[in-house]
């Protein structure tokens, strides 16, 4: 293990010392890693994923997809705080001197919150579709690769948030039965959202 957490370093000190070089990747990789540009990013796709095609059919199997994804978010955020109840790895910063872009977060960094929540809208988006899925691969990559840059997560960090996601996008969509409930929900609601809509007309 204590090999596996040198490693780990190794690769952290590489990447974040990249940072401080150039106020132009220094700016664009605060971008990325703050709490508001990837998920709104994420969330718009989510969007597009759910109205795209206007076949009935269609309809219903992109929003079927839709509300897959959150359902695999509400997966990776209870095994994400499972995690971290059981291993309390501090923050880079907290142990070594780092070049840090970004404010000091207090909770603990294994696994990454943010590289577990964008991974598990990707992972997820792709179980559905894996063309249209591929879409949600680079914000993922560019947040997690900002957060070690930015000198608040290790690369181990991040990585294990990418499995955690995998997996918990992997358990909705292996039990597709769990969310056929939300999914009828959701369709009832577009349903009367769509005569309400036509009767105004």
């Amino acid at each position: 293990m204590h090999w596996l957490l040198n490693l780990d370093y190794t690769f952290f000190t590489w990447i974040n010392g990249l940072a401080g070089k150039n106020s132009l990747l220094d700016s664009a990789m605060q971008a990325f890693c703050n709490d508001h540009l990837v998920p709104f990013t994420l969330g718009f796709l989510v969007l597009v994923m759910a109205l795209r095609g206007r076949d009935r059919r269609g309809d219903r199997d992109n929003l079927a997809a839709a509300v897959r994804i959150f359902m695999a978010i509400a997966v990776s955020s209870a095994l994400l705080q499972l995690a971290v109840t059981l291993i309390h790895r501090p923050r880079p910063f907290v142990d070594h001197h780092v070049n840090l872009l970004f404010y000091r977060p207090t909770d603990w960094s294994f696994p990454s919150n943010p590289a577990t929540a964008s991974f598990t809208f990707f992972f997820s988006a792709w179980f559905s579709d894996r063309r249209f899925g591929w879409w949600f691969l680079p914000p993922a990559l560019l947040m997690s690769f900002a957060r070690v840059f930015c000198g608040v997560h290790y690369p181990g960090d991040v990585l294990a948030g990418a499995l955690l996601a995998a997996a918990s996008a992997w358990i909705v969509h292996r039990f597709d039965f769990l969310s056929r409930p939300f999914v009828a929900l959701v369709n009832g609601a577009e349903s009367l959202l769509r005569s309400s809509m036509s009767m105004r007309r």
